[in-house]
């Protein structure tokens, strides 16, 4: 988990063949680069190219015209089919971001801060990136207005060093929080992901709905655990559009609720993993129904993985705005985290089957226990596994649990706060002294 900020020009300058007007920070196209599949149809005469922000996974680039001679849409129109055209000879691992704009002749060009600023902006809506989750309370979910919770268990895990401007540490979270998700939200998110009898589904898997061996923790690799029918992931994935109010809702504004609350009120933001991060492949949202017969034969039925991390992304819309970053910098930078809610009316300590975590550094683990209605939230990058119920619970009774994939940041940022910074976190729990560290987290003699 390693991000350093560079100066990207000379990279550009290889790649593209562009050279360096150092008084005007300029870049002006070559015909070296016009040869390399950017042709004066992709890119009128005359354009300059200003790099407004970038670092070594990305660069924003601003198109500006002397002449003012084109309409708003037909330089975005110039933008994308730049764009695309830099995507054909661009270094895999890095990331364009372009806009562009119209300027008087021999003025300044247009504020850069300000023109990236509206690009990010029309970019974060183009691909929902920023796009805020529906939490509309469900009235068939009602309990009482502000659910409470306990926290626990607090874990910290998996400490990394962040390269900036100099070395940071770096840590990770997980909360076991109980209470949110009362009797009446538990029962109504499984009805979604397992519909039916309620007293043979906590026996059984009901194949109508699910999958043996299409289980998928990892993008394009899948395990031999039971996994949702497509039809039934549709379905789960589409319980929170339409502006209507449900269970995904009512979970997702519990959600938000106890984060707001353990942030001392302040407004908080929470997106579901858009498509533009890591493909459609990867689901906002799933679920898993681990049983004890998934471990005969195969003790690792569930392999080790992580959610996500935004210094993973690969080249994309998402990774166009925002390039690589450690999770939890803060500012405007998402936090990718995840939400677990185990959903069985009953479970035992002694069947086991919780989620397990692993600090890689050391190699030490830790399990959360299995409780109806619990909420996990942990930080997207840490490393985890499904585990099997234990023998006791039946070779074939499931253990079903909701998974959330969000990112995560405050409503409004810290003024003067140039580029985040740790006042702009979204903590998933207080600081509290009970804090548990876990693994290479443990040699931080600090609270969080």
């Amino acid at each position: 988990m390693s991000l350093v900020y560079g100066f990207s020009l000379f990279l550009l300058s290889r790649t593209f063949a562009l050279k360096l007007n150092p008084a005007a920070r300029e870049i002006i196209l070559t015909k070296s680069a016009m040869s390399t599949g950017i042709t004066t149809s992709k890119l009128p005469k005359n354009l300059l190219v200003h790099e407004l922000d970038g670092d070594d996974s990305h660069v924003h680039l601003l198109l500006a015209s002397k002449k003012k001679k084109f309409t708003q849409q037909q330089l975005d129109e110039i933008s994308l089919d730049f764009a695309i055209s830099l995507d054909e000879v661009i270094e895999e691992d890095k990331s364009v971001l372009v806009t562009a704009s119209n300027f008087e002749q021999g003025s300044a060009p247009p504020n850069p801060a300000s023109i990236l600023k509206r690009a990010r902006i029309r970019h974060l809506k183009t691909y929902l990136l920023d796009k805020p989750m529906n939490t509309q309370e469900c009235v068939l979910c009602r309990s009482s207005s502000s659910p409470p919770f306990s926290v626990s268990d607090c874990k910290v895990v998996d400490h990394a060093f962040i390269d900036l401007e100099e070395a940071t540490q770096d840590v990770s979270e997980i909360v076991c929080v109980d209470g949110l998700v009362c009797s009446s939200l538990r029962k109504n998110l499984l009805d979604i992901i397992s519909p039916g009898d309620e007293i043979a589904r906590e026996n059984r898997v009901d194949e109508k709905f699910w999958t043996k061996g299409a289980y998928n923790d990892v993008a394009g690799k899948s395990s031999g655990g039971y996994g949702l029918k497509p039809e039934m992931m549709e379905v789960l994935n589409k319980q929170d559009e339409g502006g209507g109010a449900g269970a995904v809702t009512e979970l997702g504004r519990r959600i938000q609720m106890y984060l707001e609350e353990v942030n001392d009120g302040e407004a908080v933001r929470l997106t579901k993993l858009p498509s533009a991060v890591f493909g459609p492949q990867v689901a906002p949202l799933g679920g898993n129904a681990p049983t004890h017969a998934d471990s005969e034969g195969d003790s690792d039925a569930f392999g080790w993985h992580i959610d996500g991390d935004p210094n993973l992304t690969p080249p994309g819309a998402f990774r166009d705005c925002y390039g690589l970053y450690g999770n939890r910098l803060g500012g405007d930078k998402p936090r990718f985290i995840s939400a677990l809610v185990y959903l069985n009316e009953e479970w035992k300590p002694e069947w086991d089957g919780g989620t397990e975590f692993l600090d890689p550094p050391t190699s030490e683990t830790y399990t959360t226990q299995v409780e109806p209605g619990r909420v996990v939230l942990l930080d997207s990058d840490i490393t985890h596994r499904v585990t099997t119920p234990a023998e006791s619970a039946g070779g074939n009774r499931p253990r079903y649990s909701l998974v959330l994939k969000l990112l995560l940041r405050k409503e409004k940022l810290n003024k003067g706060r140039k580029g985040g910074g740790g006042g702009d976190i979204v903590m998933l729990a207080k600081k509290t002294t009970g804090d548990k560290y876990i693994g290479s987290a443990a040699s931080l003699n600090k609270d969080l």
